[in-house]
């Protein structure tokens, strides 16, 4: 912005207004992202899913054997319907919190340094010469 009231860099208001847009949209990205990081689910709603899902594990094969007639096929219908359910939850509960040191969480200190860098490189003086054409 100084330099395009001194003439040295030349931008046009509109290029410049959507670059401050998008500035100003990642804030507001990285804002929601602390958000989720900072409100975690309510502890009763955690343990009551864990209740539901419990109690799924110990009905569905009472459930089964009564919808598919092989025995062989309710234990199968049986551990794929517990098993999808209690991946999802595992999923959600990764999600719950991005940021931290598991193997699944962003790398957000590696993500910081990557931004700091790309901002360094616009104040150095080898990017701040007007091209010539």
């Amino acid at each position: 912005v100084e330099t395009s009231s001194r003439n040295l860099f030349s931008v046009a208001p509109p290029i410049l207004t959507r670059a401050f847009q998008e500035m100003a949209g990642g804030m507001v990205r990285y804002h929601d992202a602390m958000k989720i990081a900072r409100i975690p689910l309510p502890f009763p709603y955690v343990q009551t899913l864990e209740v539901l899902l419990v109690l799924h594990w110990l009905s569905t094969p009472f459930l089964t054997v009564m919808w598919v007639r092989n025995a062989v096929w309710a234990g199968v219908c049986t551990f794929v319907q517990v098993f999808v359910l209690w991946a999802l939850n595992s999923i959600a509960a990764e999600l719950e919190n991005p940021f931290g040191e598991d193997v699944n969480d962003l790398p957000a200190q590696q993500m910081q340094h990557e931004m700091n860098q790309r901002l360094l490189l616009l104040i150095r003086p080898s990017t701040q010469r007007t091209a010539r054409l």
